[in-house]
């Protein structure tokens, strides 16, 4: 098991796409924080309303305090990890990871030297959890560093360092399953455009159907979308975290990834491998 982690760890570290995802958030991280810079010089005048696809509304052009010091670097952070733009980027990354094994005929190759597949299984998920977490904790550093540059010292002293990290922490973990749910899902197909078609659907618009199962129980005041990991992340509060939250979230979010986690090994054991 521990040389068939360490083979794995070597292909995240050669992996190119690793890389390409790494930039591509601190390139989304640039983009945002360049977004509010232009913000702030529409509304001071420096630039037309408009320009570059960019409109102020009056209240934000009637506000004396720069709009990016309103949104602050925890406002970037909710963004990037609220706004599900990690998870475009995680669902890209861990189904070409996944799936080029099968298809790249090395899943195949391994399962014939006799190898478990529960521990095939394993080595990959525990290293797309690890590429998850890395991620995730590369994202934040690059917004807190940018957040310097663009805000300065005054932006910096702002965080909450407690809420950051309890924030941070829950962020991790639903990431994590969303990670297992890609996974299970490139496992089921093992196909790359049905892998990230199908991963890339159900962060796009899950919330959407929950929203509407939310209408559909509304009498029996149930709302599923409390049990649903993505809103949960769009929901996860940046600070005055209350016990109901943090109890509600852990337990859901071990839940599905239990299932995940089961599900893709029961499939990977019984599934042929071609």
């Amino acid at each position: 098991m521990r040389n068939m982690i360490s083979g794995e760890f070597y292909k995240l570290r050669k992996s190119k796409c690793f890389y390409v995802c790494i930039l591509t958030v601190a390139v989304l991280v640039l983009l945002l924080y360049g977004t509010l810079a232009m913000i702030d010089k529409i509304r001071t005048g420096q630039r037309e309303n408009g320009q570059n696809g960019i409109i102020v509304t009056e209240e934000v052009k009637k506000s004396e305090e720069p709009f990016m010091d309103q949104i602050g670097i925890m406002g970037v952070i909710q963004e990037m990890f609220s706004g599900h733009f990690l998870d475009f980027v995680l669902v890209v990354f861990i189904s070409m990871f996944v799936i080029r094994e099968y298809t790249d005929g090395a899943v195949k190759n391994i399962v014939g030297k006799g190898y478990s597949r529960e521990k095939i299984f394993f080595s990959k998920l525990l290293t797309v959890l690890a590429a998850t977490v890395i991620l995730s904790l590369i994202t934040a550093a690059v917004i807190v560093l940018l957040g310097m540059i663009f805000m300065g010292k005054e932006g910096l002293e702002a965080l909450i360092w407690k809420d950051v990290m309890i924030y941070l922490g829950l962020q991790i973990l639903f990431a994590i399953v969303v990670t297992s749910i890609t996974v299970l899902v490139s496992e089921l197909f093992r196909s790359l455009a049905a892998g990230i078609s199908i991963s890339m659907g159900i962060v796009i618009f899950s919330t959407s159907l929950t929203a509407a199962l939310d209408l559909l129980f509304h009498r029996l005041g149930w709302k599923p979308s409390r049990y649903w990991i993505l809103d949960l992340q769009t929901e996860c509060p940046v600070g005055d975290f209350k016990g109901e939250f943090l109890t509600r979230g852990i337990a859901v979010s071990l839940i599905w990834f239990g299932l995940a986690v089961l599900a893709g090994t029961i499939h990977f054991k019984r599934a042929d491998v071609k």
